[in-house]
């Protein structure tokens, strides 16, 4: 079983790319038209991953996190492997984007993995 202390510091750095990513897709959705409750729901997800994107910008170390924060990093993992799996399946990169996206989702998957073990 792996543990927390093999996150690198570029799995960190893929932490924080994918937190920002799921913010984008977010501040995208509320700027579409969303009823008022999942307005909120996504307003709150985004609160979350903001705060914990900020906290690895300030000390870029996992053992930063509290349990909780660990928890909404894989949420916004997983959010970030869901983008990648669409823009795989939209068919408009090309095989080096492809290969490139393919890996990113795999080092997201990785890294949900070690945060639920």
């Amino acid at each position: 079983m792996k543990s927390l202390a093999t996150i690198t510091e570029n799995d960190i750095d893929t932490i924080k790319i994918a937190l920002n990513d799921s913010i984008s897709d977010i501040n995208q959705e509320l700027n579409g038209d969303v009823k008022p409750k999942k307005r909120v729901e996504l307003s709150n997800y985004k609160d979350k991953y903001l705060k914990v994107y900020n906290k690895l910008r300030q000390n870029p170390s996992i053992y930063s996190l509290n349990e909780a924060e660990l928890d909404i990093t894989a949420g916004g993992l997983n959010d970030a492997i869901e983008l990648l799996e669409e823009m795989l399946a939209g068919g408009d990169l090309d095989s080096e984007e492809q290969e490139e996206t393919i890996n990113v989702r795999n080092e997201c998957s990785h890294l949900v993995e070690l945060l639920a073990g």
